[in-house]
């Protein structure tokens, strides 16, 4: 387990994530492009990841976390700035870092679940095999040899 410093580090930039891409409390019934209370729009591109997320999710868990990775890569080309550098080790712990905090949101978003039950249900045995599955599928597809130019 991480140590109290880190665990309030993590949870102080996953605060200032979800303010940044702007998904508090969405509700799976909103559609539109804001917040409601918060009046601010969700970027496009989360939101069409989040789409894709949900529509994968129907199939099941693993292609639902295989459109994560693919397009939070690209997002990542694009967004650079989305890495936090300064609490990771290397960028690769910093965009798993990422994929974490937009997993949380992503739940937050489809089912409306407070921070905490999210954060729970990524912390879920079987749910942390299934993402290193996944991570390893994903590392050896071709979108993430395109991604590492190979």
């Amino acid at each position: 387990m991480a140590s109290l410093n880190k665990q309030q580090k993590r949870a102080k930039r996953a605060k200032i994530k979800a303010k940044q891409i702007n998904i508090h409390g969405r509700k799976p019934a909103a559609l539109d492009d804001d917040l409601g209370e918060i009046g601010e729009p969700i970027p496009e591109y989360t939101l069409a990841m989040f789409s894709k997320m949900r529509d994968a999710e129907a199939v099941g868990r693993s292609e639902m976390l295989s459109v994560l990775l693919t397009n939070l890569a690209f997002i990542i080309i694009d967004h650079p700035e989305l890495l936090d550098m300064e609490n990771a080790d290397d960028e690769g712990m910093a965009a798993t870092h990422l994929a974490a905090d937009m997993l949380i949101d992503y739940r937050m978003w489809a089912d409306g679940m407070d921070r905490e039950t999210a954060q729970a249900w990524l912390t879920d045995p079987q749910f942390i095999t299934d993402f290193g599955d996944a991570l390893d599928s994903y590392r050896q597809s071709p979108d993430a040899q395109e991604e590492k130019g190979e």
